[in-house]
């Protein structure tokens, strides 16, 4: 399809202008102009793994992480039928103190949860490979449900999104595919209390060493601290060991 382009005179001496392509959405004398943001999906496509408020600015690592999910959607044997559906909200860069690597934090829709469980491991380990130096972890993003400034007012709110359940729900899509199999919960004299929180001993050779970077992350995602362990008993175990 032509597309229409202006071309402006410069003096010799002058810095040539940077060139831009402005197009509108239009269908006058039956033809068809496309808006800007599928002018760039047509030029960048992997924009499209993005969403729409973040492709005109993305953040250079928002950017390699959406590059990398369409090499994947278009070359990998196994991702390439499950990503094409596949987009995220935003990347976060963690640093980890004491620690060689970096984190990185995905942010995807939450209805794409059920499609990354499924392709979860091999997801994460191709986004390592590509981007060494990072631990990656994806997170479905929620809301939660502002209370009332009121303290006496009543107010409905679903279990999944009071803080409680979105901050348990984090920790899951942190330490997975590893289950939590208990927790206790220490209180110190001054008010503050702590979290232990014990996983199947059958995935510590999986996980172990990346316990240092979750309880970081989920430190600043959720304000509070979280400290690890393995259960070795299984009759203690608080879901199935089947």
């Amino acid at each position: 399809m032509p597309l229409a382009c202006t071309r402006t005179h410069v003096h010799h001496n002058a810095p040539l202008p940077t060139p831009t392509l402005s197009l509108s959405l239009s269908h006058t004398n039956g033809k068809l102009a496309y808006t800007r943001t599928e002018v760039e999906d047509i030029m960048q496509p992997y924009l499209r793994k993005l969403r729409k408020l973040k492709r005109s600015k993305p953040s250079s690592l928002e950017e390699s992480v959406a590059k990398t999910l369409f090499e994947l959607e278009t070359s990998h044997k196994t991702l390439r039928q499950e990503l094409p559906r596949f987009h995220i909200n935003s990347a976060r860069e963690v640093k980890v103190p004491r620690s060689k690597k970096t984190a990185m934090v995905v942010f995807y829709p939450l209805r794409f949860l059920m499609l990354v469980r499924k392709v979860q491991r091999a997801l994460t380990s191709e986004l390592e490979k590509r981007h060494p130096g990072y631990l990656v972890m994806l997170v479905a993003q929620r809301k939660i449900t502002k209370r009332p400034n009121d303290v006496y007012k009543l107010q409905k709110v679903q279990r999944s999104k009071t803080s409680s359940a979105v901050f348990e729900n984090i920790l899951n899509d942190l330490i997975y595919p590893s289950d939590v199999v208990g927790r206790r919960w220490r209180y110190r004299t001054d008010g503050s209390k702590l979290m232990k929180v014990f996983l199947d001993a059958r995935d510590r050779k999986r996980i172990e060493s990346r316990l240092r970077a979750v309880a970081y992350v989920y430190k600043q995602l959720t304000h509070r601290r979280a400290s690890f362990g393995f259960m070795w008993n299984p009759k203690l175990q608080q879901v199935s060991t089947q």
